[in-house]
């Protein structure tokens, strides 16, 4: 699918461009993750992770796939990535963005809209 939208493609190249944020990114691919687990595991400082994460939110290139609500009432989230793959070519001084949704998001983004959209 190809990116046209400027905000979008400008977010994407951000986000590609930062370490920590391709980090976080590719860790949250193949699975959801909390900050917490992607901050341990890619060695990113929380207070980073956090403010990459939010980032990444607010683009639309990461998701929030599930709420966890624990039973002492702590709620925190599991992230997703949006994206499976994203290429960006230069083509006669623009650039184009092509990118790979990431079908388990997608899918469960679907269900969820139906189910809502039921609900009424």
């Amino acid at each position: 699918m190809e990116i046209s939208e400027p905000s979008r493609v400008q977010a994407l190249v951000q986000g590609l461009a930062d370490e920590y944020s391709r980090k976080i990114l590719l860790s949250a691919i193949p699975k959801a993750k909390s900050v917490e687990d992607m901050s341990r595991e890619n060695d990113i400082p929380l207070s980073t992770c956090y403010r990459r994460v939010h980032e990444l939110l607010d683009s639309q290139i990461l998701v929030v796939e599930k709420i966890i609500v624990t039973p002492e009432g702590k709620k925190y989230e599991l992230l997703r990535s949006a994206y499976r793959a994203v290429n960006v070519t230069f083509d006669g001084g623009v650039m184009k963005v092509d990118a790979i949704i990431n079908e388990d998001v997608a899918e469960k983004l679907r269900r969820l809209w139906l189910t809502m959209k039921e609900a009424k």
